[in-house]
């Protein structure tokens, strides 16, 4: 979580950088602290302390203000740097992943989302399933498809994944930037594979409405290809709704 970093007056504080970058806090007696500049919103500082060149030039290049004040703790001067500090989506997702629950705080928006989709894709279809774990909702739709179509469908679903993994890796990077977030940025955490199995429910959809002549004879792979063509600016739309779900669960759980 993103906190204001607060230095008692009353303490001959020598605030350093160290790597991370971080600020290295120390005072005679006291043990060091360490505060990474990406969890910081804004430090209060007694004008006594001493601060090195480069701790406050860091400060000021990642967008952390300094608030300096006499020992009344009335503010006597600010420093800003040249940009905000703002809390994108890629630095919610580090935020979560130093969490110790982060499996929890993912796999809590991996669930709901499942479920909204889920409920979603089977509410289009106008089909009921007995539970609504993602296995059996599968199964059921899987059935659905090949009654309509009078052959098995797992293989033009699975070819209609493939096809659509492409844009979620694109919609991804250009939300997060960063490539070792989207993969496996912990063990059992792939977001792009995450997403990709969420977008899932809307592929059945999109199959679904297909004229049954279309898949006679056509390949799985040749056939998906057209199709997410053909529906490009609606998965593109999924994948935005998908990866806007994320950001909004993460700010929840963590500002």
């Amino acid at each position: 979580m993103i906190r204001p970093l607060y230095l008692d007056a009353a303490i001959p504080w020598q605030v350093r950088l160290d790597d991370g970058p971080t600020l290295n806090v120390s005072a005679p007696g006291r043990a060091r602290s360490l505060y990474p500049l990406r969890r910081l919103a804004r430090v209060l500082s007694p004008c006594g302390a001493q601060w090195s060149t480069e701790a406050l030039l860091a400060c000021l290049r990642h967008g952390v203000p300094i608030v300096f004040h006499d020992s009344a703790g009335e503010p006597v001067g600010w420093c800003f740097g040249p940009r905000k500090r703002e809390t994108t989506l890629t630095g919610l997702i580090r935020e979560a992943l130093d969490q110790p629950n982060w499996a929890e705080i993912f796999g809590t928006w991996e669930r709901a989302t499942h479920r909204r989709e889920i409920l979603g894709v089977l509410r289009g279809l106008g089909v009921s399933s007995r539970s609504l774990e993602p296995t059996a909702v599968r199964a059921r739709l899987c059935n659905l498809h090949r009654i309509r179509f009078g052959r098995p469908a797992r293989a033009w679903i699975n070819a209609l994944c493939r096809a659509s993994a492409a844009l979620v890796a694109e919609h991804l990077h250009g939300a997060v930037g960063d490539p070792a977030l989207i993969g496996f940025a912990r063990e059992g955490l792939h977001l792009a594979r995450t997403t990709s199995g969420l977008l899932e429910w809307r592929l059945h959809r999109i199959l679904h409405a297909q004229p049954a002549a279309e898949l006679d004879g056509a390949l799985p792979d040749r056939f998906a290809a057209a199709m997410a063509g053909r529906h490009a600016t609606g998965l593109s739309r999924a994948c935005g709704e998908l990866i806007g779900s994320l950001e909004h669960h993460l700010r929840e759980r963590l500002t």
